[in-house]
């Protein structure tokens, strides 16, 4: 009954949505830990507890790009990310924009499309950027030296995000020193790591809540750049797009000659405008900074 009475209009519907983003954005401040004979054993408690408490995305590259943090992937928080999974489903049942940018992987995994190096540029363009150069130079002389003067394993280290600590991508992996030879399957296990394994279980359960909600082959033709543009819209805000969508509501019982007047100063002063002022403007009209990216989500 409440998933129908969210489906039967458009203004619940962007309430409830509008509403999940601010839950998922908002950090709980955890409570100060009492001073007592116990207290090294008190503060482990709570840096358990304030981890399974932080926010359940973070943007690791691209500012405003977000991916799932699942923390201890206890139940609720895995049924948390499944709930915002069945949320990015009906907003694109509904041709509504969801105002969460994830990053281009989540988009991947969420399609079933498989997860490949060139995606890490998305998630950590730093990093991307060197491992490209290593790459690119791995069988000359001097790459094979930087290689080894990095004195790198088949070992990864976690951020905080990610668990913290560090884990071997192959057993034994501590004795595995990364090689000329090797460098090929040592980044491809660390990028699968980064993106996939680190929070696998949270992206299974946002993939899980999506097709709760749409059929499973619903989305089969989709590239993530599709995905995209169907959950964020368009956000480059054209103005003769806008015009072609727009309706005025004339109660001035002026004319029709000083409403055409009226059309024409304020098209030439949104002309004007900067493209935050755009989506600002979109914004008050239709509570999303962005023009959905089809004909159908103007309807």
């Amino acid at each position: 009954p409440q998933l129908l009475s969210v489906l039967s209009s458009d203004e619940t519907l962007r309430q409830k949505v509008n509403e999940a983003i601010e839950i998922i954005t908002f950090k709980q401040k955890s409570e100060s830990c009492s001073q007592s004979s116990q207290q090294k054993k008190s503060v482990v408690l709570v840096e358990h507890a304030d981890d399974d408490n932080e926010p359940l995305f973070y943007s690791p590259g691209k500012r405003g790009f977000y991916t799932p943090r699942q923390g201890f992937a206890t139940f609720e928080r895995i049924n948390a990310f499944r709930n915002i999974g069945r949320l990015i489903g009906l907003c694109l049942l509904q041709n509504e924009l969801l105002p969460l940018f994830l990053q281009r992987h989540v988009l991947k995994y969420i399609l079933g499309r498989k997860i490949k190096f060139h995606d890490l540029a998305f998630f950590d363009p730093a990093l991307y950027e060197s491992f490209r150069q290593i790459i690119q130079n791995a069988q000359t002389k001097e790459g094979e030296e930087t290689i080894n003067r990095m004195e790198l394993c088949f070992v990864i280290d976690l951020m905080k995000e990610e668990g913290c600590g560090n884990t071997e991508l192959i057993p034994g992996g501590r004795e595995v020193p990364v090689t000329s030879s090797n460098i090929f399957d040592y980044i491809r296990r660390y990028t699968e790591y980064r993106l996939i394994k680190s929070q696998e279980k949270a992206l299974e359960a946002l993939k899980d809540g999506v097709f709760d909600v749409l059929p499973d082959n619903s989305m089969n033709s989709l590239t993530a750049e599709d995905l995209r543009l169907l959950l964020n819209g368009v956000g480059d805000i054209n103005v003769s797009t806008l015009i072609s969508y727009t309706t005025f509501n004339d109660e001035s019982s002026e004319g029709p000659d000083k409403l055409l007047k009226f059309k024409r100063w304020f098209w030439s002063i949104v002309e004007k405008m900067n493209i935050l002022e755009r989506q600002d403007l979109v914004y008050f009209w239709t509570g999303s900074p962005a023009l959905p990216a089809s004909e159908e989500g103007f309807q």
